[in-house]
């Protein structure tokens, strides 16, 4: 009697993926390109200069299991052999499209793509990202059971060949399942804000009236505030849906962290959602999210103070003087005393400081003692107590989040 042979799991998956394609593609073949619209997914992908990966993305799509998807790849002066290979897909699979442009900017090239999308929901990604498998089954299969607006799942990222956790506010944003939310009911969604993780009913999208502001960086922020703000249901999946691929070259935009347009950028569009989500919004929601921009996105900006220049340094003390709020506002309490002591240095222009700050291991929390008094638990940072440097004692108050490192810490 012959031996079964079993393929590895690597292997069986592989080998799962391209039978998914192949079925996908006879079975869209007999669908006319004008009747790809109830029940598809046009999933917009603009790319520029993304020969060595633009073959993977493209294959993750095509091999989810939903097989009604339309791929509209907007390639916007690519110089490289990403144009080639792409027209290898359209030749080989109608459900790939190829819109060329020349705008030199992302977010014109998903407002073409989205122009040219047919399908009944809308989805994004990336030239060199992987949409995981079951991602649109799950996507979809929530909205088509729920009503909602929009479908958002986490992400992990892909870090040399391997899939790692991402940020712990993603991970904790998508801890469990939930259905026909909102931002109201559960505002720490609002932290996942890139549109790669996202599947929008298209009638939605156009009803709500969004568009990607075409020129600068981060212009996500602005789309995910004005559709939170104007989604009466959400669907928050707990499951990662895409794989954001860490360039090991830092080109991908959101890896040149310390370049002054994008520490601009940072901040504009993080002011611009907030107004977003003040005027249309409650003011609950547009506190959380402010909490969260100073707790989570400034904060990652102010901790590569050390790798700035000078135009830079500029652009991250520009952009923190307009988000933040008065020094007793209340909102300070849930943003980490780690970055409240090191905001402090860059609000009174105190470069010097802030970097001792940093050198001093200002960053590294658990380095440093909790302490109580009168009732309130404080961080034992560097500058504690220092009389030259007269950093208010309400800087070194702990947040919620530190307290939980702390006793996790304890616990071990």
């Amino acid at each position: 009697m012959p031996m079964l042979r079993t393929l590895p799991t690597g292997a069986a998956r592989a080998v799962a993926a391209q039978t998914r394609r192949r079925r996908g593609r006879r079975a869209a073949e007999v669908v006319a390109p004008g009747d790809r619209t109830v029940g598809w997914v046009s999933v917009v992908m603009p790319v520029h200069d993304v020969e060595r990966y633009v073959d993977a993305a493209i294959r993750s799509v095509l091999a989810q299991g939903r097989w009604r998807v339309e791929i509209v790849v907007v390639d916007d002066a690519s110089t490289d052999g990403t144009t080639e290979r792409v027209r290898r897909w359209v030749a080989r699979d109608s459900r790939v499209r190829l819109v060329e442009a020349s705008f030199g900017d992302v977010n014109a090239s998903r407002n073409l793509g989205i122009a040219e999308a047919r399908g009944e929901y809308l989805a994004f990604l990336d030239g060199d990202d992987l949409m995981l498998a079951g991602a649109l089954r799950d996507l979809v299969g929530a909205l088509e059971a729920s009503g909602s607006d929009f479908a958002v799942g986490g992400y992990d990222r892909l870090l040399g060949g391997r899939r790692t956790p991402p940020a712990f506010w993603i991970s904790e944003a998508h801890g469990q399942d939930r259905r026909a939310t909102s931002a109201a009911e559960f505002p720490q969604i609002m932290v996942n804000a890139v549109q790669w993780t996202k599947v929008y009913r298209r009638s939605f999208w156009d009803a709500a009236g969004l568009a990607f502001p075409e020129g600068g960086h981060f212009q996500d922020q602005l789309v995910s505030a004005s559709a939170y703000a104007r989604a009466e249901r959400i669907d928050v999946l707990a499951r990662p849906v895409v794989s954001w691929r860490i360039r090991s070259d830092g080109s991908s935009m959101t890896q040149q962290s310390v370049r002054p347009a994008q520490v601009h950028d940072r901040f504009a569009t993080a002011v611009g959602a907030l107004e977003v989500l003040e005027h249309e919004s409650t003011t609950a929601v547009h506190l959380a999210r402010l909490g969260q921009f100073l707790g989570y996105d400034a904060a990652v900006a102010a901790a590569e103070l050390p790798r700035m220049g000078d135009e830079a340094y500029a652009a991250l003390r520009s952009g923190l003087t307009a988000l933040a709020p008065d020094a007793d506002d209340p909102v300070w309490h849930v943003v980490p005393a780690e970055y409240k002591v090191l905001f402090e240095f860059v609000l009174r222009d105190d470069r010097a400081r802030a970097l001792e700050y940093i050198a001093r291991g200002g960053l590294d929390l658990l380095r440093h003692d909790l302490v109580r008094i009168d009732g309130v638990d404080y961080v034992r940072m560097p500058f504690w107590g220092d009389e030259s440097a007269a950093v208010p004692l309400v800087r070194f108050r702990a947040a919620p989040r530190e307290l939980r490192a702390f006793a996790a810490a304890s616990d071990r």
